[in-house]
């Protein structure tokens, strides 16, 4: 429970991001006409590059997470994304050559196939050898997750130890970010991180309709086949 005083600094910096980055979207909408969808999705990235510089700040203060690379227990929860995240993860993928692209969509099929049939804990279909081969373009939700015992971690414990100060500051960089994006028309909500990302890559209309405001631009059908 935060105390009045935390609670107003942490509205505070929301407001802040949220003016610093509806400044910069509605800007890269007036520079680039045609392209600015394309800007408006790259802008994300700032998020995730003001994010891993938290993350960063925050180890170097202490406490230290306790997270290494090969550890993969929160790669098998689900994990959320917003619209310009997902469009960025679906640009990267889509440059990849046509087979490791097809071996993707196959893999979002079955993932998404398996939760519609009760399966609540599986991993991540970007989890390869228990390393993340989105990595680079990883979302926001991905970026803040840490954990002070990989104890509680690994026994899927209902409480994970973490840093406060760290949530904070990512919460406020993700919360400001997303209403930045609505106050230029542009919607930013929690999208299942596999299933959104195989609408957008088996939807060849859905960044653009995203663009001009459609929320369900990332929708699927209500079950899929992975036949």
């Amino acid at each position: 429970m935060l105390s009045a005083d935390e609670q107003s600094a942490f509205e505070e910096s929301i407001a802040r991001v949220r003016a610093l980055a509806t400044r910069a979207l509605q800007r890269a909408n007036q520079e680039n006409g045609e392209n600015g969808a394309n800007e408006a999705i790259s802008f994300t990235a700032q998020l995730h590059r003001s994010l891993d510089s938290v993350a960063a700040q925050a180890a170097s203060s202490g406490p230290v997470p306790d997270c290494k690379a090969g550890c993969a227990h929160c790669c098998h929860v689900r994990v959320e994304a917003t619209e310009p995240e997902v469009f960025r993860i679906a640009q990267h993928l889509a440059a990849q050559p046509a087979d490791t692209l097809s071996g993707v969509v196959a893999r979002l099929r079955q993932h998404i196939a398996n939760a519609q049939n009760g399966a609540m804990r599986q991993p991540c279909s970007f989890l390869a050898e228990d390393r993340c081969t989105i990595y680079h373009v990883r979302p926001a939700a991905c970026r803040k997750a840490h954990s002070l015992s990989v104890l509680h971690c690994a026994t899927q414990a209902p409480e994970i130890p973490q840093n406060l100060r760290l949530l904070l500051d990512a919460e406020a960089l993700m919360a400001g970010t997303a209403l930045a994006y609505r106050d230029v028309h542009l919607p930013a909500s929690a999208h299942e991180l596999n299933a959104a990302v195989l609408a957008a890559l088996t939807d060849a209309s859905a960044q653009e309709r995203w663009y001009h405001g459609d929320p369900t631009a990332l929708a699927l059908p209500l079950r899929i086949d992975v036949s």
